[in-house]
């Protein structure tokens, strides 16, 4: 006989979240199926917390339905997707963080969505940087230089749009201070993005064409320019076309050198930091996912 249990993890450093983690609490306890609903609320160390979770899943019998609910923004997702990637835990996405880009991907925004019918369970695919899990993407160059330049006040008060002020900020970056990332084959660029989603950063779009399947990675990479280039650039990926743009190398690949000896990759703007240079690829289908039943 099968049982239902419920982890409810929640970035708990903001008090609203906290809230609807306990409306998600007193649903599912409410719900016959459901015959253990726990809460773990976030830490500052990353690493508990995958071990936690990680734990949770690892103690679940054979014909255990799980439910992973996630509350809190495209960081908290990456860290749950560290857990329940490839096994049969049901990730849910409540999106309360500053880009959502996953959560948007699936068609998600409403807060209060998993209370409202019966969900449908999906596929999706992700990325991995050796046993790393990316559910947007692998940056290196400006993506690093954007969490600096972002800031706690922007993104507490421009939400999403914070990543497109910091952008703008470093287009003003003095040239000697910009990032550069060297090829094998000896090219300079300033970005370079490994992505399985379509957006990143609160819908900058970089991979147009991604599907939540995808077999591959979406690649785009935007070398040394000047100012004004670097406008015309931004111009094509604000219109959400990067791949019109002459001046950027769009394409796809199965896998992808990224950053070099000198710089550092970021996994979906969370904290941590893989030295480079490093392969990415394509765990396909690896996570099940909840969306809304409604979806087309």
């Amino acid at each position: 006989m099968q049982t239902t249990k419920v982890l409810i993890y929640v970035k708990s450093s903001t008090p609203a979240n906290l809230c609807k983690a306990a409306a998600y609490q007193e649903f599912f306890q409410s719900q016959q199926a459901a015959t253990e609903v726990l809460t773990l609320p976030s830490s500052a160390d990353r690493s508990n917390d995958i071990r936690q979770l990680k734990q949770w899943v690892g103690q679940l019998d054979a014909d255990t339905t799980a439910e992973l609910l996630v509350v809190g923004g495209d960081g908290s997702v990456n860290i749950a997707a560290q857990a329940c990637v490839s096994s049969t835990v049901r990730l849910t996405v409540i999106p309360a963080g500053t880009g959502n880009d996953f959560a948007t991907a699936l068609g998600i925004e409403d807060w209060r969505w998993r209370m409202r019918g019966t969900p449908r369970l999906r596929q999706r695919s992700v990325g991995c940087i050796g046993e790393h899990i990316f559910i947007n993407h692998a940056g290196a160059g400006i993506s690093v230089a954007l969490r600096d330049l972002q800031g706690a006040w922007s993104k507490r008060w421009l939400k999403r749009y914070s990543y497109l002020w910091a952008l703008v900020r470093y287009l003003f970056v003095p040239p000697r201070r910009r990032c550069m990332i060297t090829d094998s084959n000896g090219n300079d660029w300033e970005f370079q993005v490994a992505a399985v989603n379509r957006a990143i950063g609160g819908g900058i779009i970089v991979y147009p064409s991604a599907q939540l399947t995808t077999e591959v990675l979406g690649i785009l990479q935007v070398p040394r320019l000047s100012r004004w280039r670097q406008l015309s650039a931004l111009y094509w990926i604000l219109r959400k076309q990067p791949e019109k743009s002459q001046l950027l190398d769009c394409h796809e690949a199965a896998t992808f050198t990224i950053s070099d000896a000198n710089n550092i990759i970021e996994l979906d703007g969370d904290a941590i930091e893989l030295q480079g240079p490093a392969t990415a690829s394509v765990k396909v289908n690896a996570l099940n996912v909840y969306t809304q039943g409604n979806e087309q």
